[in-house]
C-alpha cells in the first residue's frame, strides 16, 4: 500500500516512513500534482485539506481529522489495520522515502557520532541522500510506540478496555 501526503502531514509521513510505509511527501506539491501522482503511482492521498478530499479525481483519499501527530497516527492504524509490518521497520529513509541499504561500519565511520560508531555494528544508508540510520533508542522508542498504538487498537476492536 502506497500513500502520498499533502504539505500539512510532514511529521506523519516521516513517522510512517521510519516504520516502513511508502509515503511520498514533497511539501511544494500543489493539489493537482498530488492528484496526478496518486493516479499515476496508485497512491492513496493523505490530506487535512477538505477541498482536496472533495475533488472527483481524489476519490482514493483519507481525510486526516486531527492536527496532532499521535491522533493522526492512530487514525491511520484504525483505517489501515495491517499498515505496520515489523519486517519493514527502518527500511525507508525518513527524508526521501528511498529504500535503505546495508552499510559497513567502516563506510559510516566519519558520518556518525563516535559513541554511535563504538556501540553499534549495524548501519543502513540511503543511496539517494546519504543519510545514515542505526537502531538506537530513538528507533526502538518509535517502534514500541507503533506497536503500542496497534495493540491498543486491537484491544479496543476486541471489546476490551485498558486501565489507567
Amino acid at each position: 500500500m502506497k500513500f502520498i501526503a499533502d504539505v500539512m502531514l510532514g511529521k506523519l509521513a516521516k513517522r510512517l516512513r521510519l516504520l516502513g510505509v511508502d509515503v511520498l511527501y514533497e511539501p511544494g506539491l500543489q493539489d493537482n500534482e498530488i492528484i496526478r501522482r496518486s493516479l499515476e503511482q496508485d497512491r492513496i492521498i493523505l490530506t487535512r485539506d477538505r477541498s482536496l478530499s472533495q475533488r472527483p479525481l481524489a476519490a482514493r483519499h483519507v481525510l486526516i481529522s486531527s492536527e496532532h501527530l499521535h491522533d493522526q497516527f492512530e487514525q491511520m492504524l484504525k483505517t489501515f489495520s495491517s499498515i505496520l509490518d515489523p519486517a519493514t521497520f527502518l527500511t525507508r529513509c525518513s527524508v526521501c522515502n528511498e529504500i535503505l541499504k546495508a552499510a559497513s561500519k567502516q563506510e559510516v565511520r566519519d558520518l556518525v557520532p563516535a559513541y554511535v560508531y563504538d556501540r553499534s555494528n549495524s548501519f543502513l544508508r540511503c543511496s539517494c541522500c546519504g543519510r545514515v540510520y542505526w537502531k538506537g533508542n530513538h528507533v526502538r522508542n518509535l517502534i514500541q510506540s507503533g506497536f503500542a498504538e496497534q495493540n491498543r487498537k486491537t484491544l479496543r476492536g476486541a471489546g476490551q478496555t485498558r486501565k489507567g
